[in-house]
């Protein structure tokens, strides 16, 4: 009995502590790499009044889900992929300037981002990291907008084509083996869009716009699961 005792107490001790697991074959050469993002926003409202105009009724949604994938090509470096899509639509009844106007849209968005990636390992056991990817997307969205106020109806279909180059630095967290949650903020932009629409279906507009920003908006971090392999 004493025996048993001793190698039960020995068996306790040696259970490794979560704390102190190793995560030193993460970010190395030869590792791939996947992640995936979603994001929703919803907005639903009645009867506000909203200064410059009252609300009569309010549904708005967003989504968007992103996939990553990419390739150590050596250690803490990685070149990979990003694919994303996105959804957006709004439906709003209101009165301003006396004038109630009901406005109905709906925007679909494709965008690939290929991007590159570094890593600085803040332990010995890498289960914390920080890391800076820089990427540059393109994409395209098509939007539908239907405006009808007082006796006027009008319909506006746009087309969006997206350039960017963007830097964007975050922390990857270790969670179990292979698995890790990472939050990130876009920091430096440069973007350029070019826009053209038609109104009615004889209208026809078009505007090019660039914006570099250095503004960080910390209501938009970016979080996503990835898996290391």
């Amino acid at each position: 009995m004493s025996v048993q005792s001793i190698y039960a107490q020995d068996e306790i001790k040696g259970d490794p502590d979560p704390r102190d697991m190793d995560f030193n074959h993460n970010e190395s050469k030869g590792q791939w790499y996947t992640s995936i993002t979603v994001q929703l926003s919803s907005s639903n409202a009645e009867n506000e009044d909203q200064f410059i105009r009252q609300l009569h009724k309010q549904d708005n949604g967003e989504f968007e889900v992103g996939v990553q994938g990419g390739y150590f090509i050596k250690d803490f470096f990685m070149v990979g992929m990003e694919f994303s899509y996105s959804s957006q639509n709004k439906n709003e009844i209101y009165t301003a300037n006396s004038i109630r106007t009901h406005l109905k849209s709906i925007s679909h968005g494709y965008f690939f981002a290929p991007f590159i990636r570094n890593y600085i390992p803040l332990s010995s056991s890498r289960r914390f990291s920080i890391f800076n990817q820089t990427a540059l997307q393109v994409g395209t969205s098509r939007s539908l907008k239907q405006t009808e106020s007082g006796d006027e109806l009008n319909k506006t279909i746009t087309d969006k084509v997206l350039l960017g180059i963007g830097i964007q630095p975050g922390l990857a967290a270790f969670i179990a083996d292979g698995f890790a949650f990472e939050a990130s903020v876009g920091l430096l932009g440069l973007d350029m869009e070019h826009r053209k629409a038609v109104t009615n279906y004889t209208e026809e507009s078009k505007r090019t716009d660039f914006d570099l920003n250095f503004r960080i908006n910390l209501l938009q971090i970016k979080l996503a699961v990835a898996y290391y392999f």
